[in-house]
């Protein structure tokens, strides 16, 4: 690319045509715009042609150096940015978006290196950069879709997969052994200290070898195991081969470990059956934690699972187009609390704020329930049992109001740390004939906020920060206020 880019500035700086340079270089027009796109490295003699037609030298013409207009698209390929942005799948040829980045002007070339610079900062890291890439993705589709549905679909009928639950582990597990030839083992990992913390490792040989944690529940290992399937039944090749969160970089890997899971999920909470249960529990006429609770027992799910596969069909089953879904970790002895997943849906308001630096309003019940099953482990009984909430809220500035659910568990590879999942709707005409017990009095409500930092509530017992971000705010707005009366 970078060898394209200066054959054409040269080229253009010399007031030369394709066909022009074509012809000073005994090179065909085609080759040479090959060459400018990036799409083809010519062999050593050509480069010589081509630096002769040119009037540079050889050495100049390969180097890396770039003029200085086009030293921000060289630190743009050299980096791994591209890698983290969907520029295929939103149908942008990553070739074209280079080659029209580098006839851009100064002030558009600095605005690249802007990007670059962020991107490399702590609040705009890789993983950061790649996760909000894939969060609007799947907003953009609306965390739905037919096609991954359509493949499950076909494969349950396919291996003639008995899809009442809880689905049987052996039925996938032999499914994964015979068809794709894997081989699991559950001891290895547990002779690696470092290890410990991940759910998974493939071994992708001949014989692919599925090196499991033996710490995992069942419901965790199933999933894992429905993730292989679908990365074998879909023919997905640009995949992790780590079971973990802490190895998906680039925009590629989320993607194609979101369809995984998707198509896992969809497998385990079967969309027939799935469906029928959930219009039971909402036509509930009261609140009840322990239907909730029994629900995902049914199907041997984590809460995750079962959020996540009620968030993609809650808009096209129920017509719910308007939520957000968070998931939170915290450490056993902090009051820390760290957004690690994140979906809005038609909604304005972001609930897991929009600083990582700031604190997530306490008032929300994410918080309230991951504090209840920090409470159970201190008395020593948490293990795998959940703590469940519901919240009526309504947003402190707009007035907007949200029925929540919350799921709290201590993590089975780490007793320090705790998760949270929370799936809240948008409390509007549809939400009310959908979700009968939506004002069972028993439901406490709230004034919440984003964040401590940009929230004025007054008297806050659960404010855990200042509102420092707001003050800096209205003392700017108090100026340019006071300016004007000037």
């Amino acid at each position: 690319m970078i060898l394209g880019l200066k054959v054409k500035q040269l080229r253009q700086e010399r007031k030369l045509s394709l066909n022009e340079l074509a012809s000073k270089s005994s090179l065909s027009v085609s080759y040479l715009n090959e060459i400018e796109n990036g799409k083809k490295y010519p062999k050593a003699e050509k480069i010589a042609q081509i630096a002769q037609a040119l009037n540079v030298d050889y050495d100049e013409l390969i180097s890396l150096k770039l003029t200085k207009n086009l030293t921000p698209i060289a630190e743009l390929i050299d980096s791994n940015i591209l890698e983290m942005l969907p520029l295929d799948h939103y149908g942008i040829d990553l070739n074209k978006f280079i080659s029209l980045m580098s006839e851009a002007s100064y002030q558009l070339s600095a605005l690249v290196a802007t990007v670059i610079e962020m991107a490399r900062s702590t609040e705009l890291s890789q993983n950061n950069f790649s996760r909000t890439a894939l969060r609007i993705y799947k907003e953009i589709h609306g965390n739905y879709f037919d096609d991954i549905e359509l493949s499950v679909d076909n494969f349950i009928k396919e291996f003639n997969v008995d899809i009442k639950p809880p689905l049987n582990y052996e039925t996938l597990f032999n499914i994964l052994a015979t068809k794709y030839n894997y081989q699991i083992d559950e001891t290895r990992l547990s002779s690696f200290e470092e290890l410990k913390q991940l759910r998974g490792i493939l071994k992708n040989e001949k014989q692919p070898i599925l090196y499991l944690n033996s710490n995992l529940s069942t419901a965790q290992k199933l999933f894992i195991i429905g993730k292989e399937i679908a990365y074998n039944y879909l023919n997905i090749q640009e995949r992790s081969y780590i079971h973990s969160s802490l190895k998906l970089n680039t925009f590629d890997h989320l993607l194609n470990n979101y369809i995984a899971a998707y198509f896992s999920t969809a497998i385990i909470l079967n969309k027939d059956v799935f469906i029928s249960d959930i219009n039971n529990f909402f036509s509930q006429e009261k609140w009840n934690e322990n239907y909730l609770i029994e629900l995902i027992s049914k199907y041997d799910a984590t809460p995750e699972m079962f959020f996540q596969r009620l968030a993609n069909l809650s808009g096209n089953i129920w017509g719910l187009n308007k939520y957000f879904f968070l998931r939170f970790n915290t450490f056993a002895g902090t009051d820390k609390f760290d957004l690690t997943k994140e979906v809005r849906l038609n909604i304005s308001q972001n609930p897991g704020g929009y600083q990582i630096n700031e604190h997530y309003c306490r008032r929300w019940i994410s918080i309230e329930v991951l504090k209840k099953i920090k409470e159970k482990s201190n008395e020593g009984n948490a293990n795998s049992n959940m703590k469940v909430g519901i919240l009526h809220s309504k947003f402190y500035d707009t007035n907007n109001e949200y029925i929540s659910f919350s799921v709290a568990q201590q993590n089975t590879l780490d007793p320090n740390i705790f998760t949270s999942v929370t799936l809240g709707y948008y409390l509007d005409e549809q939400l009310k004939k959908v979700l009968r017990f939506w004002n069972d009095p028993v439901i406490p409500f709230r004034v919440v906020n984003d964040t401590c930092e940009m929230c004025d509530i007054s008297n806050c017992v659960e404010r855990v920060a200042e509102p420092t971000t707001l003050r800096t705010i209205q003392k700017s707005i108090n100026i340019e206020n006071a300016i004007k009366k000037l």
